[in-house]
């Protein structure tokens, strides 16, 4: 009986440790010091210029995410739980309304979700399999994407938002950006693209006004350099 209860005592630490395992493994020394130079100058440059702590925290989590997604791990989704909530604080506090029903209405619910579906369609390497859409899908995210922007728009502007039209195209193309990552989709990184450029002037905009995030918008910009190269690495791995 008691060598019994410390088997089934075991099986969850067990678990834990192969899930941190094969997190771990399958990374080049590129793509690490890849992370370690985009966490440490987003770091650097915050804390040099003062920023405060929950933008740190948000910015840099959220670099996480996004280089463990590209990689198709798993555990993108544990700092993407940090980062949804961390992120929602900053946008509140620089009025951006669009943006902080996004990260809790949204993207954190979103994030429980795609840890579920990825768990499920994983290689031999752990990582997630990468898919595309066809044409006929590509045309309907488009038309979708272009009405949800407008009509949202419109809501901003009654709420007082003060930048509506650019918080309505990172919100919608955000949702919709996140459905595909979700899906696995490689278009994802072409939206994330225009999300990433969209909101770096969105908060370049918040930062000048005086109400915005240094850190938030560093992120905003290894986001948009990321997001290309891993446009680039999954429509290899797909031909492959």
């Amino acid at each position: 009986m008691s060598s019994s209860r410390t088997a089934l005592s075991t099986m969850p630490s067990s678990r834990i440790a192969n899930f941190v395992r094969l997190e771990l493994s399958g990374w080049t020394a590129l793509e690490v010091s890849w992370m370690i130079f985009c966490v440490g100058a987003v770091l650097g440059i915050s804390l040099w210029l003062k920023d405060s702590a929950i933008g740190i925290i948000a910015a840099i989590t959220g670099i996480m995410y996004t280089l463990i997604a590209g990689k198709g791990k798993c555990s993108c989704y544990l700092f993407g739980i940090v980062n949804t909530i961390g992120y929602g604080l900053v946008s509140y506090h620089a009025k951006l309304l669009g943006e902080t029903m996004l990260n809790w209405g949204y993207y954190l619910p979103m994030m429980f979700i795609g840890l579920i579906f990825w768990s499920k369609r994983l290689d031999e390497k752990a990582e997630i399999v990468k898919t595309a859409l066809t044409w006929k899908g590509r045309a309907i995210t488009v038309v979708l994407s272009i009405l949800g922007i407008a009509l949202y728009a419109i809501v901003l502007a009654k709420l007082k938002d003060p930048q509506p039209i650019l918080d309505s195209t990172t919100t919608i193309l955000s949702i919709t950006a996140m459905v595909l990552t979700v899906k696995r989709c490689i278009e994802q990184w072409l939206l994330w693209t225009i999300v990433n450029a969209t909101s770096i002037i969105l908060w370049l905009n918040a930062y000048l006004d005086g109400y915005g995030s240094i850190a938030t918008l560093l992120y905003w910009c290894v986001a948009l350099a990321n997001g290309i190269i891993f446009f680039i690495k999954w429509r290899k791995e797909i031909k492959q």
